[in-house]
C-alpha cells in the first residue's frame, strides 16, 4: 500500500470510535507523516519529535490556528489547566525507574543539552498557548502513557488527556495533510 494513502487512512479512521481509539489512529497518522514525509533521515520517533519541536515554520502555522480557532484554543486551555493542576509524567520513564521529565522544556537532540533556564522550568506542563515544544511533548507523552497501559478509560483525567490530545493533534494532522496539496 502507498504510504501516503496509509497515512490518510489512519487519519480518516481516527474520525470515528471513542477518543482512545481516535487518539491512537490520529497518532499513527501523525508519527508516520512526521517520520516519513518531514524527517525521513531520523532513526526513531524521539529524534523526529525533537526535530518537530524545532520546526519554526510549522510551529508558526499551528500556533496561528490555536489563536484563530476557538475550539482549538479552548482545547489547549483545558490541557493547560489540567496540567497546571497536576503536571503530566511519562509512564514509560516511571516504569523504567527514570522519574525525571527528560524531554519536557527540551528541543535539543540530547536532553543533556538543556540550558539552566530550561532545567529551571516546571516540567509536565504547557507554559503558555505558544509553548509549541511542550505541546508536541504532551502528544508524545499521551501516546507513551496510552501505549504502555497507564491510561484508564474510566479515569476522568485520562479521558480528558486523550480527548483533548486527539482534538489538538487532529488539527495538526489536518494542517500537515492540507499543506501538501
Amino acid at each position: 500500500m502507498d504510504l501516503q494513502k496509509l497515512i490518510k487512512n489512519w487519519h480518516i479512521k481516527a474520525g470515528g470510535e471513542d477518543y482512545f481509539s481516535k487518539f491512537t489512529f490520529e497518532y499513527l497518522a501523525f508519527i508516520a507523516y512526521v517520520k516519513n514525509n518531514m524527517y525521513p533521515e531520523t532513526k526513531d520517533d524521539r529524534r523526529a519529535i525533537q526535530q518537530l519541536k524545532r520546526d519554526s515554520c510549522l510551529s508558526y502555522k499551528y500556533l496561528s490556528l490555536v489563536q484563530n480557532k476557538k475550539e482549538l484554543r479552548i482545547g489547549w486551555e483545558q490541557i493547560k489547566k489540567m496540567l497546571d493542576d497536576k503536571p503530566f509524567h511519562d509512564i514509560a520513564r516511571v516504569m523504567t525507574g527514570r522519574k525525571e521529565y527528560t524531554w519536557w522544556n527540551c528541543t535539543h537532540n540530547n536532553s543533556r543539552q538543556k540550558t539552566s533556564e530550561e532545567n529551571g522550568k516546571v516540567n509536565g506542563v504547557i507554559h503558555s498557548l505558544e509553548d509549541w515544544g511542550n505541546m508536541v511533548e504532551f502528544w508524545y507523552s499521551v501516546r507513551n502513557n496510552l501505549f504502555h497501559g497507564a491510561k484508564n478509560p474510566e479515569h476522568e483525567r485520562d479521558q480528558l488527556a486523550v480527548e483533548y490530545g486527539y482534538k489538538t493533534l487532529r488539527e495538526l494532522v489536518e494542517l500537515l495533510l492540507t499543506s501538501e496539496t
